[in-house]
């Protein structure tokens, strides 16, 4: 099943990637093998994190180390991940151009 990264979802993992790797040399590379495990996941089992509610298809998913939150639409031939949000952040703030 192809993986796509909307653009906004893109800015997300090249601002995290920025931070970390601006808080320790090396930590970006963990955050994107995190991701990475994390879309291999999906890719495997599209429709197993739990549905956004209100915003069905949209589904939210963790990483296991890094407090983020991806939020994806599966379909029958792709996976688009439309954020890539810190937990940090309000819960809405995914919804903007969520469908860029």
């Amino acid at each position: 099943m192809n993986l796509i990264l909307r653009p906004a979802a893109v800015a997300d993992l090249q601002a995290a990637r920025k931070y970390y790797e601006e808080a320790r040399p090396g930590l970006a590379d963990d955050l994107v093998d995190d991701l990475d495990r994390l879309f291999t996941r999906l890719q495997v089992f599209p429709k197993s994190a739990p549905l956004v509610a209100g915003y069905e298809p949209v589904r939210r998913a963790l990483p296991r180390r890094f407090p983020y939150v991806v939020f994806y639409r599966p379909d029958a031939t792709q996976i688009d991940i439309l954020r890539i949000a810190h937990t940090a952040r309000s819960p809405d703030a995914w919804r903007i151009n969520r469908d860029s």
